[in-house]
């Protein structure tokens, strides 16, 4: 079973133990009514040193909720166990053609492999430093000219590169970014905004060079200051991005991280352009195409240049600490490339799924209970996702275990780090955060440090209040855990 717990009273099955620890502790630590209408679950269990576990407190730790961002231990369990902590992405450039003299008579192609690390938040420079990278490469195989087009290959990533119930208002902006197979900037563009000059003039956009802009925005009237919105809605695949909706002339301009609506062509479109500072042209278009069997001499696809990424490890604080959507989706859909060889989100995800079912059985075969989710990405930012509290423990239980579990522990926040600075007054913990609308989570280890640590999940959903008064609620249960097993 899930835990051999250290009383004798709770060495039985999993809902019987739960049950049990719920009634053992009603009695010597009263727990506050809560009668706001929320729907509320939470376990807590201390690792022994025997390896073994003892339930400290459980409400519904059984039944489903929606983790919010919590999900992201998940898929990093998932990465590290699948992948390793030093697995490293892999960009190539291949020449459809032959080369000769330093020039390429045919295609250079773009074989993207799902790189989320060009952006400043892995290099100096930006995406601009792993591009340099890749040109002078080329321009040290002797390319000086290629006289096709510089193809971006999709074939590696089809199909749909987010859940299916991401909604449009998620989707244009940075918190709800789709994957892609090559993109830099976490496949994200500036947009600036402010009011027009007068009441019924559009309001002026500036986006990067190469967007197009289809601006139906109007500026209007004082009286609405507050109350005007505007809309960005990318056209995917193509360079447009629609914005409409009103802007009040008081109010001040913005800056939006929108989704870029074209990814692979606009990373496409930078590797151009380095490839030029070296002095390798490129005679024709740029361009976004699936290879297919059909489609050129697969005998004749020669590497010139590939890059590999930093390693995953680097990621995860990006991940659990500042809790990045984009990068925790771009973990599942590196997950579907390399574990199924689809390259399809929706099978990354059952790669996550796959993993954390795959618990219900220990080293020796014995049951440990069967995991209970049902997860549609792997960032957590759908309400279409649901896990138990036991379950997400009993990952947790799995990650200690494991050689690399250190690894996702360091990447977890600490009190008044990343995500965990908006809940003041916790013990130490090592934790992910969860919040969505209606919902607060937190999940991780309690006293990390110790020789018996507790590990912990507790799940808000439904909660109609301001997320701050969910938090107090959830430290409170993690100090008073803390108590209940201080020696």
């Amino acid at each position: 079973m899930l835990f051999a717990c250290a009383r004798p009273l709770l060495s039985v099955s999993l809902a019987a133990a739960l049950v049990a620890a719920a009634t053992l502790l009603a009695e010597a630590q009263p727990v506050a009514t809560v009668d706001d209408g929320a729907y509320r679950g939470y376990l807590a269990v201390r690792v022994l040193r025997g390896g073994e576990f003892e339930v400290v407190d459980a409400l519904n730790a059984d039944r489903l909720f929606v983790p919010a961002s919590v999900l992201k231990v998940v898929t990093v369990a998932a990465a590290l166990d699948r992948l390793g902590a030093d697995y490293r992405w892999l960009t190539r450039l291949t020449a459809d053609g032959a080369l000769n003299a330093g020039v390429l008579a045919g295609d250079l192609v773009i074989e993207p492999g799902g790189d989320p690390t060009w952006s400043k938040a892995f290099f100096d420079d930006g995406a601009a430093e792993p591009l340099a990278a890749l040109a002078q490469q080329l321009r040290a195989r002797g390319l000086r000219e290629v006289t096709g087009d510089l193809v971006v290959d999709t074939s590696r990533f089809p199909g749909r590169p987010h859940s299916t119930d991401r909604g449009f208002t998620d989707l244009p902006y940075e918190y709800g970014t789709p994957t892609a197979g090559l993109a830099v900037d976490d496949a994200t563009i500036r947009v600036r905004v402010a009011p027009g000059a007068v009441v019924g003039d559009p309001a002026r956009v500036t986006a990067p060079a190469g967007v197009d802009l289809l601006n139906h925005t109007v500026t209007v009237g004082r009286e609405r200051g507050g109350a005007g919105t505007l809309d960005f809605i990318p056209v995917w695949g193509t360079d447009t991005l629609l914005l409409r909706g009103e802007y009040p002339i008081n109010e001040p301009p913005f800056v939006v991280s929108a989704s870029d609506p074209a990814p692979e062509l606009r990373a496409a479109r930078r590797i151009r352009d380095a490839l030029g500072v070296v002095g390798v042209t490129i005679a024709g278009d740029v361009r976004v195409r699936r290879r297919t069997a059909a489609v050129g001499d697969q005998g004749q696809m020669t590497v010139l240049a590939e890059l590999r990424s930093p390693p995953l490890e680097n990621l995860l604080s990006r991940v659990l600490t500042r809790s990045h959507n984009w990068s925790a989706d771009m973990l599942t859909l590196t997950l579907a490339r390399e574990v199924t060889g689809s390259g399809r989100f929706d099978d990354g995800v059952d790669v996550i799924a796959d993993f954390v079912r795959g618990l219900s059985a220990d080293a020796d075969g014995d049951a440990r209970g069967t995991p209970q989710l049902s997860i549609v990405d792997g960032s957590g930012l759908s309400t279409s996702n649901l896990v138990s509290p036991a379950t997400l423990v009993q990952v947790l239980a799995h990650v200690v275990e494991q050689r690399w579990g250190q690894t996702l522990l360091d990447a977890l926040a600490g009190p008044g780090e990343g995500t965990l600075a908006a809940w003041p007054g916790l013990p130490p913990v090592a934790a992910k955060t969860g919040t969505l609308r209606h919902t607060v989570a937190l999940a991780g280890v309690l006293e990390a440090d110790s020789a018996t640590p507790v590990l912990f999940c507790y799940f808000v959903n439904h909660h109609l209040e301001r997320p701050a008064q969910a938090r107090r609620e959830i430290t409170a249960a993690v100090a008073r855990w803390r108590a209940a097993v201080a020696p």
